[in-house]
């Protein structure tokens, strides 16, 4: 599969990021953050060519939280962000993208790393935006299991709540057919391009 592409780009989406932190605990809410704040402390990434996209609506961004510090850390490490709304199709988001960073963008040079809340909702099928209109569109797709969270699930705790939630991820990529969708859990093993 990654044979396919040649990656130049890439597209980082934070699908509904700040989700429902009254339902989560500590771990669960401050997680995501920790593991957005690598992209902005690795020096060696080639921020001409990464870009983050969220649909997290401006009233949660107009006021002190964690998820916008973090914005602000990344802009100023130095990435764009592009700010969209949920409804958003993918060719929408791509062709705003291209006007903001002029990239010539195909599917085999671009790919989608993606996260947010919930996972076995808005991350992999309940938007426009989500992973399996990604991939089914023809662009590498990852799921970065870090960047993601999942309040929906019914569970007793986070545990049972993110087994739905893989349950939720196998019947969404088999019901689309989006088998290409790829699973991270370490940041170092992103597919990302870096300054020589």
């Amino acid at each position: 599969y990654a044979e396919r592409y040649i990656v130049k780009f890439t597209i980082v989406m934070l699908i509904d990021f700040v989700g429902h932190p009254k339902l989560g605990d500590d771990y669960i809410n401050n997680r995501r953050y920790s593991e957005l704040l690598k992209f902005a402390t690795s020096s060696k990434l080639d921020r001409d060519n990464i870009i983050f996209v969220s649909n997290t609506k401006g009233d949660m961004l107009s006021w002190p939280n964690a998820f916008s510090e973090t914005l602000d850390i990344l802009k100023t490490a130095g990435f764009d962000i592009l700010y969209t709304q949920s409804d958003e199709s993918i060719n929408d988001i791509v062709d705003k993208i291209k006007d903001i960073k002029g990239w010539d963008m195909k599917q085999y040079t671009t790919q989608a790393i993606i996260g947010g809340c919930n996972l076995g909702g808005c991350v992999i099928n309940a938007k426009p935006m989500s992973a399996v209109f990604w991939q089914r569109k023809g662009y590498k797709t990852t799921i970065h299991l870090p960047l993601c969270a999942e309040y929906e699930q019914s569970g007793v705790n986070a545990v049972e709540k993110v087994y739905r939630s893989i349950e939720q991820l196998f019947h969404f990529t088999k019901e689309y057919k989006a088998f290409g969708i790829e699973y991270c859990n370490d940041f170092d093993r992103l597919m990302m391009n870096f300054n020589d």
